[in-house]
Parts: C-alpha cells; structure tokens; sequence
C-alpha cells in the first residue's frame, strides 16, 4: 500500500473468509496521471503493471471510473474505445485489455477489484465483456460508493467486511440498467407512483391523472415508468394484481371468483384470461399445483 494526496492503492490476498460473502474485494484506490506523465505509475505493484505494447490479463473483475481528463482503453471483446471524464469501464476477469490517459489532459481514475461467485452472476447478468465502456455513468453516488469501498479496505478489519460487500453490491447496482434508471429524470416521481400502485393495485386507478400529478403527459409518464421499472404502467399494476392473486390462491380458501374481486378484477373469465396468458395455466390448475 501506498498514499500521498494524489495515489492511494491497497492490494490484499483473498482467504475463504472473505470469498463465503460470495464477493471479495481484492484491491482499491485512486490516482491523479498528470499530462505526460508515464503510465502506469511506477509505483504499481508488479503483478497490476503492463506495457502498452503487450497489455494485460487480470484474475478479478475490475471497476474503473475516471473523474478527469480522456483516454483510450481496448479489450479482447470490446475493442478500442474513446473515454472521457464521467465514463467507468468494467474489465473481466481473464479478458487481454489495455489503458491509458491521453497525454495532453492525463485523467484522476479511481478502481477497485473484487472476486467471488456473487459477483460473477452480478456481472455476468448485466455486464458484457462486448460493451465495457458505461458512458456518462458518473454520479455523487458512484464516487461516494468507490470512496467509501477504498476507504473500509484500507482498514482492512474484518468487522469491516459485512459493510465492504455492501458497497460494493450497492456500486454494482447503481452500474447496472436499474442504478442508471433511478438516476433519470422523473425518478422521484417514478418511485412514488410505484408506492401509490402497490397500495391501489386492486381499485381502479387513473394513469393518466397519476401522470398530471406528477408533472408529466401520460406518454413521458409511460416512457419514464417503463425504462425505470421494466414495466408499463398498466403491466406492472397486472403483475402486482397477479402476485396476489397467487398469494390468495396458495394461501387461503377464497373462491377464485372472490379473488377475481378482491384484486381488482370486473369479472372472472377476465381473471382468468389474464391469468392463463401471464402464468400459462388457469387459476384453478394453478392452486391445485401450489396450494395447501
């Protein structure tokens, strides 16, 4: 480990312990490249050190954010790739790939490098090895989470480790698709019309004077509320009447045409082809393979 006012990096071995969280971090820090100054600096370790001519594989997943400045990386699968002030780019492990800052500007870069099973599915489902590159993905949140992850391993007390698998689940998330949608605009509004859903999915509810509440047209409101949760709003208020529909259905001794009204349905052969068409049985095939 080393630290000055403009480099910090701490590097330590994984042991079982750390890997039984499903996600360990192998290594953490910062560093300010000044323009035309040599890079990597000389003060990496050894095993992290590359030449640009030859590039580099590495055994752990790396997150690299660059706060200042512009560069160049390429990888195996992702090829040659401009970036700029604000961009994170996600290496994997085992992937041929190499960086470095542009040096007319250099660039400040902070990183970190984990393991682990947990981490393997996180990545593998919402990071491809063929789109390295998260362009625009700065934000207060991002670097608080990357400060904080190379501050805990600094410490490096294993009473530290339960809130160091925290951030760096919680960085992964505000990576992925669903981090980048909360930090949309309207997401305030989005978050709160998801609550109102939860609490009225079985009344009537008007979508589009939800939408005038909240200071959007009904197709923005749509737009936003589908690239934030996955859904429109008009599926995701069929989904939340269909998970209870199944909690009922399992859980209790209801008639399925009680239950029909109960959600929020105008009539059971509604129900029931709504039903038939999400979970490809109907309710009553349904209960007799899942309930008590």
């Amino acid at each position: 480990m080393k630290s000055d006012n403009s480099y910090l990096a701490v590097y330590k071995p994984i042991d079982s312990f750390d890997l039984a969280w499903g996600i360990k971090v192998t290594d953490a820090g910062f560093t300010n490249v000044r323009p035309n100054e040599a890079y990597p600096p000389s003060h990496h370790p050894r095993p992290f050190m590359f030449k640009w001519e030859k590039g580099r594989r590495l055994e752990n997943y790396q997150i690299v954010f660059i706060g200042h400045g512009r560069g160049e990386l390429e990888t195996e699968h992702g090829g040659r790739a401009e970036i700029d002030a604000g961009d994170v780019f996600i290496l994997h492990p085992g992937e041929w790939h190499r960086y470095r800052p542009d040096p007319t500007t250099g660039w400040t870069e902070r990183w970190c490098g984990f393991t682990g099973t947990y981490a393997k599915q996180i990545v593998g489902a919402f990071f491809s090895p063929k789109h390295p590159v998260l362009k625009g993905a700065d934000s207060i949140q991002v670097r608080r989470r990357l400060r904080t992850v190379a501050e805990l391993f600094k410490r490096g007390q294993s009473a530290l480790v339960p809130a160091l698998v925290a951030q760096s689940i919680g960085l992964l998330t505000d990576l992925s698709p669903l981090g980048a949608a909360r930090s949309r605009p309207y997401s305030d509004a989005i978050d709160k019309s998801c609550d109102e859903l939860l609490r009225l999915s079985a009344k009537n509810v008007d979508l589009e004077e939800m939408a005038l509440r909240h200071g959007m047209s009904y197709p923005l409101f749509r737009r936003e509320f589908k690239a934030q949760t996955g859904f429109s709003p008009h599926a995701y208020v069929i989904a939340l009447r269909l998970n209870k529909a199944k909690s009922l259905l399992r859980n209790s001794e209801m008639s399925i045409r009680g239950i029909a009204k109960a959600i929020g349905f105008s009539s059971l052969a509604y129900f029931s082809a709504v039903f038939q068409r999400h979970e490809g049985v109907s309710p009553r095939e349904w209960r007799s393979k899942n309930g008590l």
